[in-house]
């Protein structure tokens, strides 16, 4: 199996409703170990990354919040490279680090700060949408 279609296969099951929720529910065991420093933890994590790799149904009726989440994803990823989709992957990148760097340092307030800007730049955006501000 070559990268592009490892790649393939891992993408496949990331747009799948279940594996999409399996791989969220991984994702905060794996920040749940970086705050507690537990190994257990990070191999309860890697059981779950294992397991959202696996092939599972469809769900009936389709999660609706999930639809739209995985919409937007694979708009954002379609559209083209410009300077606010590169501020935006540095913003992406940036704010996985630095929650990633506040839960192994298990600071609730680095935390509470990266919530209170994501809170600010929704406002921006809702203000945006409601035709408010003009970003």
């Amino acid at each position: 199996m070559n990268i592009g279609s490892a790649a393939e296969y891992v993408w496949k099951r990331h747009q799948s409703h279940w594996n999409w929720i399996a791989m969220l529910g991984s994702l905060a065991v794996f920040l749940m170990a970086l705050w507690f420093h537990s190994v257990v933890l990070f191999f309860v994590f890697l059981a779950g990354v294992v397991c959202s790799l696996c092939e599972l149904p469809e769900p009936v009726p389709p999660f609706r919040r999930i639809d739209r989440l995985l919409d937007l994803e694979r708009r954002w990823l379609a559209a083209p490279w410009g300077w606010k989709k590169g501020l935006q992957a540095f913003g992406l990148f940036f704010g996985a680090v630095y929650v990633c760097v506040s839960c192994w340092i298990s600071s609730i307030m680095a935390l509470l700060l990266f919530v209170g800007i994501c809170v600010n730049i929704g406002c921006v955006y809702g203000n945006k949408a409601m035709g408010i501000d003009d970003l």
